[in-house]
Protein backbone atom coordinates (compact mmCIF):
# COMPACT_ATOMS: atom_id res chain seq x y z
CA UNK A 1 0.00 0.00 0.00
CA UNK A 2 1.41 3.62 -0.78
CA UNK A 3 -0.10 6.72 0.42
CA UNK A 4 0.82 8.69 -2.66
CA UNK A 5 -0.85 8.66 -5.92
CA UNK A 6 -0.40 10.36 -9.32
CA UNK A 7 -2.92 12.71 -8.58
CA UNK A 8 -0.01 14.48 -6.71
CA UNK A 9 2.71 14.26 -9.51
CA UNK A 10 1.50 16.80 -11.90
CA UNK A 11 3.72 19.24 -13.18
CA UNK A 12 2.52 22.80 -12.08
CA UNK A 13 0.29 21.18 -10.03
CA UNK A 14 -1.41 24.33 -7.60
CA UNK A 15 -0.49 23.92 -3.84
CA UNK A 16 -2.49 26.37 -2.05
CA UNK A 17 -5.02 23.64 -1.22
CA UNK A 18 -2.31 21.13 -0.08
CA UNK A 19 -3.07 21.66 3.57
CA UNK A 20 -6.24 21.06 3.92
CA UNK A 21 -6.13 17.91 5.95
CA UNK A 22 -3.19 18.73 7.67
CA UNK A 23 -4.68 22.16 9.12
CA UNK A 24 -7.69 20.52 10.79
CA UNK A 25 -6.43 17.06 12.16
CA UNK A 26 -6.95 16.09 16.08
CA UNK A 27 -3.26 15.47 17.57
CA UNK A 28 -4.57 15.63 21.21
CA UNK A 29 -7.39 13.58 23.24
CA UNK A 30 -10.46 16.25 24.34
CA UNK A 31 -9.16 17.83 27.32
CA UNK A 32 -12.79 16.56 29.40
CA UNK A 33 -11.54 12.80 29.25
CA UNK A 34 -9.48 14.08 32.25
CA UNK A 35 -12.44 14.49 33.90
CA UNK A 36 -13.31 10.92 33.61
CA UNK A 37 -10.23 8.87 33.43
CA UNK A 38 -7.12 8.97 34.97
CA UNK A 39 -4.12 9.56 32.94
CA UNK A 40 -1.42 9.68 35.45
CA UNK A 41 -0.86 5.71 35.80
CA UNK A 42 2.51 4.22 34.62
CA UNK A 43 3.11 1.16 33.64
CA UNK A 44 6.15 -0.64 34.68
CA UNK A 45 5.25 -4.09 32.81
CA UNK A 46 3.42 -5.92 30.62
CA UNK A 47 0.08 -6.44 32.56
CA UNK A 48 -0.83 -4.84 36.01
CA UNK A 49 -3.04 -6.36 38.96
CA UNK A 50 -4.48 -3.75 41.16
CA UNK A 51 -6.52 -4.17 44.32
CA UNK A 52 -8.23 -2.84 47.39
CA UNK A 53 -9.78 -3.67 50.65
CA UNK A 54 -13.62 -3.39 51.03
CA UNK A 55 -15.19 -0.73 52.98
CA UNK A 56 -14.55 -0.94 56.59
CA UNK A 57 -17.18 -2.49 58.91
CA UNK A 58 -19.54 0.29 60.71
CA UNK A 59 -20.06 0.29 64.10
CA UNK A 60 -22.94 -1.43 65.84
CA UNK A 61 -24.08 -1.57 69.15
CA UNK A 62 -22.38 -3.68 71.85
CA UNK A 63 -24.95 -5.21 74.63
CA UNK A 64 -23.30 -5.43 77.94
CA UNK A 65 -22.00 -8.88 78.61
CA UNK A 66 -21.29 -9.81 75.09
CA UNK A 67 -18.44 -10.25 73.28
CA UNK A 68 -17.34 -7.35 71.21
CA UNK A 69 -19.18 -7.42 67.98
CA UNK A 70 -16.66 -8.98 65.13
CA UNK A 71 -16.83 -8.91 61.42
CA UNK A 72 -14.03 -8.62 59.09
CA UNK A 73 -13.97 -6.81 55.30
CA UNK A 74 -12.93 -8.65 51.94
CA UNK A 75 -10.50 -7.02 49.29
CA UNK A 76 -10.58 -7.35 45.76
CA UNK A 77 -8.05 -7.82 42.90
CA UNK A 78 -8.25 -7.32 38.60
CA UNK A 79 -5.66 -7.72 35.72
CA UNK A 80 -5.09 -5.08 33.42
CA UNK A 81 -2.84 -5.86 30.56
CA UNK A 82 -0.50 -3.71 27.95
CA UNK A 83 -1.16 -3.91 24.72
CA UNK A 84 1.00 -3.01 21.94
CA UNK A 85 -0.02 -0.11 18.98
CA UNK A 86 1.87 0.57 16.10
CA UNK A 87 1.14 2.09 12.26
CA UNK A 88 3.42 2.13 9.15
CA UNK A 89 2.98 4.48 6.59
CA UNK A 90 4.99 3.54 3.05
CA UNK A 91 5.53 5.42 -0.14
CA UNK A 92 7.60 4.55 -2.89
CA UNK A 93 11.28 7.05 -3.07
CA UNK A 94 10.69 8.70 -6.66
CA UNK A 95 7.16 9.53 -5.46
CA UNK A 96 8.28 11.12 -2.51
CA UNK A 97 10.82 12.94 -4.64
CA UNK A 98 8.19 13.60 -6.92
CA UNK A 99 5.43 15.14 -5.04
CA UNK A 100 4.35 18.61 -6.28
CA UNK A 101 2.91 19.51 -2.78
CA UNK A 102 6.42 18.93 -0.68
CA UNK A 103 4.29 17.83 2.42
CA UNK A 104 4.57 14.15 1.91
CA UNK A 105 6.64 13.71 4.82
CA UNK A 106 4.76 16.27 7.09
CA UNK A 107 1.40 14.58 6.23
CA UNK A 108 2.69 10.91 7.25
CA UNK A 109 4.25 11.72 10.62
CA UNK A 110 0.68 12.56 11.54
CA UNK A 111 -0.02 9.20 11.80
CA UNK A 112 2.46 9.17 14.80
CA UNK A 113 0.71 11.89 16.66
CA UNK A 114 -2.63 10.10 16.17
CA UNK A 115 -1.10 8.29 19.22
CA UNK A 116 -1.93 11.50 21.37
CA UNK A 117 -5.69 9.99 20.77
CA UNK A 118 -5.09 6.35 21.76
CA UNK A 119 -6.67 7.22 25.62
CA UNK A 120 -9.85 8.56 24.16
CA UNK A 121 -10.81 5.99 21.48
CA UNK A 122 -10.27 3.65 24.62
CA UNK A 123 -12.25 5.53 27.03
CA UNK A 124 -15.11 5.03 24.52
CA UNK A 125 -14.42 1.45 23.94
CA UNK A 126 -14.96 0.78 27.46
CA UNK A 127 -18.31 2.84 28.32
CA UNK A 128 -19.38 1.65 25.08
CA UNK A 129 -18.04 -2.19 25.97
CA UNK A 130 -16.90 -2.46 22.44
CA UNK A 131 -14.03 -3.29 20.44
CA UNK A 132 -13.39 -0.42 18.02
CA UNK A 133 -9.66 -0.39 19.40
CA UNK A 134 -9.20 -2.41 22.21
CA UNK A 135 -8.79 -6.03 21.51
CA UNK A 136 -10.84 -7.06 24.65
CA UNK A 137 -13.12 -4.95 26.82
CA UNK A 138 -11.64 -5.50 30.49
CA UNK A 139 -14.30 -6.14 33.57
CA UNK A 140 -14.55 -3.67 36.54
CA UNK A 141 -13.07 -4.59 39.87
CA UNK A 142 -16.24 -6.57 41.05
CA UNK A 143 -16.30 -8.86 37.80
CA UNK A 144 -18.61 -7.23 35.39
CA UNK A 145 -18.04 -4.86 32.90
CA UNK A 146 -18.49 -1.05 33.33
CA UNK A 147 -22.21 -0.37 33.51
CA UNK A 148 -24.28 -3.38 34.78
CA UNK A 149 -27.46 -3.48 36.89
CA UNK A 150 -25.34 -6.81 39.25
CA UNK A 151 -22.16 -7.51 40.34
CA UNK A 152 -19.91 -10.29 39.72
CA UNK A 153 -22.08 -12.22 42.41
CA UNK A 154 -25.56 -11.43 40.86
CA UNK A 155 -26.03 -9.43 43.78
CA UNK A 156 -27.72 -5.70 43.27
CA UNK A 157 -24.91 -3.25 42.14
CA UNK A 158 -23.55 -1.04 44.76
CA UNK A 159 -26.36 -1.92 46.99
CA UNK A 160 -29.49 -0.37 44.42
CA UNK A 161 -31.42 -2.57 42.38
CA UNK A 162 -30.61 -1.38 38.72
CA UNK A 163 -26.87 -0.99 40.01
CA UNK A 164 -25.19 2.06 37.70
CA UNK A 165 -27.88 1.69 34.36
CA UNK A 166 -30.84 3.84 34.45
CA UNK A 167 -33.56 3.21 31.67
CA UNK A 168 -33.95 5.82 29.45
CA UNK A 169 -37.70 7.68 29.06
CA UNK A 170 -36.95 9.26 25.82
CA UNK A 171 -34.37 11.91 24.19
CA UNK A 172 -36.21 15.27 24.31
CA UNK A 173 -35.65 17.77 26.91
CA UNK A 174 -38.01 16.89 29.60
CA UNK A 175 -37.20 13.68 29.00
CA UNK A 176 -33.57 14.53 29.49
CA UNK A 177 -34.41 16.13 32.76
CA UNK A 178 -36.35 13.44 34.21
CA UNK A 179 -33.56 10.92 33.59
CA UNK A 180 -31.09 13.07 34.99
CA UNK A 181 -33.16 13.43 38.01
CA UNK A 182 -33.02 9.96 38.16
CA UNK A 183 -29.42 9.58 38.07
CA UNK A 184 -29.23 11.35 41.12
CA UNK A 185 -31.73 9.45 43.21
CA UNK A 186 -29.54 6.42 41.83
CA UNK A 187 -26.48 7.99 43.56
CA UNK A 188 -28.50 8.77 46.31
CA UNK A 189 -29.02 5.16 46.94
CA UNK A 190 -25.61 3.94 46.38
CA UNK A 191 -24.68 1.74 49.56
CA UNK A 192 -21.14 0.30 50.47
CA UNK A 193 -20.71 -3.34 51.00
CA UNK A 194 -21.84 -2.43 54.73
CA UNK A 195 -25.18 -1.02 53.70
CA UNK A 196 -24.61 2.72 54.44
CA UNK A 197 -24.38 5.19 51.70
CA UNK A 198 -21.79 5.38 49.59
CA UNK A 199 -21.17 8.77 48.34
CA UNK A 200 -21.23 11.74 50.43
CA UNK A 201 -23.82 14.56 49.38
CA UNK A 202 -20.44 17.26 48.30
CA UNK A 203 -19.68 14.70 45.73
CA UNK A 204 -22.50 15.17 44.04
CA UNK A 205 -23.05 18.99 44.54
CA UNK A 206 -19.67 18.92 42.65
CA UNK A 207 -21.11 18.99 39.51
CA UNK A 208 -21.58 16.34 36.30
CA UNK A 209 -20.35 15.54 33.12
CA UNK A 210 -22.77 14.57 30.42
CA UNK A 211 -21.14 12.40 27.39
CA UNK A 212 -23.86 12.44 24.84
CA UNK A 213 -23.98 11.55 21.14
CA UNK A 214 -24.06 14.50 18.86
CA UNK A 215 -27.97 13.48 17.33
CA UNK A 216 -29.20 14.98 20.58
CA UNK A 217 -27.31 18.33 21.47
CA UNK A 218 -30.15 20.08 21.05
CA UNK A 219 -32.34 18.67 23.03
CA UNK A 220 -29.29 18.49 25.99
CA UNK A 221 -28.65 22.18 25.54
CA UNK A 222 -32.17 22.89 26.00
CA UNK A 223 -32.50 20.67 29.09
CA UNK A 224 -29.44 22.09 30.65
CA UNK A 225 -28.74 25.80 29.59
CA UNK A 226 -31.45 27.30 27.63
CA UNK A 227 -34.03 29.80 29.90
CA UNK A 228 -37.34 28.44 29.19
CA UNK A 229 -40.37 30.41 29.22
CA UNK A 230 -43.13 29.49 32.19
CA UNK A 231 -46.43 30.67 32.83
CA UNK A 232 -47.19 33.19 35.36
CA UNK A 233 -50.29 33.42 37.91
CA UNK A 234 -52.35 36.48 36.98
CA UNK A 235 -53.80 39.11 39.57
CA UNK A 236 -57.23 37.83 39.48
CA UNK A 237 -56.69 34.37 40.01
CA UNK A 238 -56.26 33.48 36.34
CA UNK A 239 -53.25 31.92 34.52
CA UNK A 240 -50.95 34.53 32.62
CA UNK A 241 -50.11 33.90 29.25
CA UNK A 242 -46.84 32.89 28.11
CA UNK A 243 -45.83 36.48 27.32
CA UNK A 244 -46.24 37.05 31.25
CA UNK A 245 -44.32 33.98 32.35
CA UNK A 246 -41.12 34.12 33.72
CA UNK A 247 -38.17 32.56 32.67
CA UNK A 248 -36.50 29.39 34.37
CA UNK A 249 -34.51 26.72 34.10
CA UNK A 250 -34.82 24.14 36.46
CA UNK A 251 -31.09 22.42 36.97
CA UNK A 252 -29.43 26.19 36.64
CA UNK A 253 -31.56 27.88 39.49
CA UNK A 254 -30.88 24.36 41.76
CA UNK A 255 -27.20 25.88 41.62
CA UNK A 256 -26.41 22.32 40.02
CA UNK A 257 -23.00 22.53 37.42
CA UNK A 258 -23.33 20.03 34.38
CA UNK A 259 -21.29 20.40 31.41
CA UNK A 260 -21.52 18.69 28.17
CA UNK A 261 -19.42 16.50 25.50
CA UNK A 262 -21.36 15.79 22.79
CA UNK A 263 -18.98 13.51 20.52
CA UNK A 264 -19.50 11.52 17.37
CA UNK A 265 -17.80 8.31 19.26
CA UNK A 266 -20.72 7.55 20.31
CA UNK A 267 -22.13 4.87 17.90
CA UNK A 268 -26.02 4.49 19.82
CA UNK A 269 -28.03 8.09 18.72
CA UNK A 270 -30.06 7.83 21.93
CA UNK A 271 -27.34 6.25 24.90
CA UNK A 272 -25.70 9.15 27.36
CA UNK A 273 -23.87 9.04 30.26
CA UNK A 274 -23.13 11.16 32.98
CA UNK A 275 -20.37 11.02 35.60
CA UNK A 276 -19.79 12.67 38.56
CA UNK A 277 -16.85 15.79 38.52
CA UNK A 278 -15.73 15.32 42.22
CA UNK A 279 -15.55 11.49 42.36
CA UNK A 280 -13.33 10.42 45.12
CA UNK A 281 -12.01 7.84 42.19
CA UNK A 282 -12.43 7.95 38.51
CA UNK A 283 -14.06 4.95 36.94
CA UNK A 284 -11.46 4.39 34.39
CA UNK A 285 -7.83 4.74 33.75
CA UNK A 286 -5.21 4.74 31.13
CA UNK A 287 -2.10 3.18 31.79
CA UNK A 288 1.11 4.11 29.57
CA UNK A 289 3.94 1.78 29.54
CA UNK A 290 6.05 3.00 26.83
CA UNK A 291 5.60 6.26 24.69
CA UNK A 292 5.49 6.70 21.37
CA UNK A 293 8.98 6.08 18.97
CA UNK A 294 9.13 6.46 15.25
CA UNK A 295 11.34 4.23 13.06
CA UNK A 296 11.90 4.69 9.58
CA UNK A 297 13.39 3.22 6.48
CA UNK A 298 14.49 6.06 3.95
CA UNK A 299 16.91 6.21 1.04
CA UNK A 300 20.27 6.64 1.89
CA UNK A 301 19.79 5.72 5.74
CA UNK A 302 21.28 2.27 4.73
CA UNK A 303 19.57 0.62 7.12
CA UNK A 304 16.96 -1.47 5.33
CA UNK A 305 17.19 -4.17 2.64
CA UNK A 306 13.51 -4.01 2.27
CA UNK A 307 13.83 -0.27 0.53
CA UNK A 308 17.20 -0.70 -1.28
CA UNK A 309 15.48 -3.87 -2.83
CA UNK A 310 12.09 -2.46 -3.27
CA UNK A 311 12.38 1.03 -3.65
CA UNK A 312 9.69 1.76 -0.99
CA UNK A 313 10.47 4.04 1.89
CA UNK A 314 8.25 4.02 5.16
CA UNK A 315 7.53 5.93 8.43
CA UNK A 316 6.38 3.80 11.75
CA UNK A 317 5.17 4.24 14.94
CA UNK A 318 5.41 2.04 18.22
CA UNK A 319 3.77 2.39 21.64
CA UNK A 320 2.36 0.37 24.66
CA UNK A 321 -0.75 1.11 26.82
CA UNK A 322 -3.82 -0.60 27.91
CA UNK A 323 -6.71 1.18 29.90
CA UNK A 324 -8.50 -0.36 32.28
CA UNK A 325 -11.66 0.09 34.75
CA UNK A 326 -11.60 0.65 38.48
CA UNK A 327 -15.00 0.65 40.66
CA UNK A 328 -17.13 2.71 38.67
CA UNK A 329 -20.09 4.09 40.82
CA UNK A 330 -19.24 7.71 39.43
CA UNK A 331 -20.78 6.54 36.58
CA UNK A 332 -24.09 5.97 35.14
CA UNK A 333 -25.55 5.24 31.65
CA UNK A 334 -28.84 5.71 30.63
CA UNK A 335 -29.58 3.42 28.19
Amino acid sequence: MTIITTDLLVNGLRTEFADTYEKVRIKQADSRLSQVMDLSIQATNRNHDFGYFESAPHMEYWRRGDTVPTEAFDSVNWNVVIYEWAKRVPWNKNDRKDDQTQSLMQMARQAGTSAALLPERMFFDLIQAGTDLLPTVPNAPDGVDFFNATNGAGGARFGETGGNIVTQTGVTAPTIMADFYSCIERWLAFQDVGGQPLLAPEVLEAGFLIVHPVEITEAMETAFFQKRQINASAAGGGVAGTNGGSQTNLVQDTSKNVELWGSPRLTDAGDWYIFLKGAPTLPCFFLDREGVIELSSLEGDNNGDHTRSTGEEYIQWESRSGAGVALPFAAIAVV
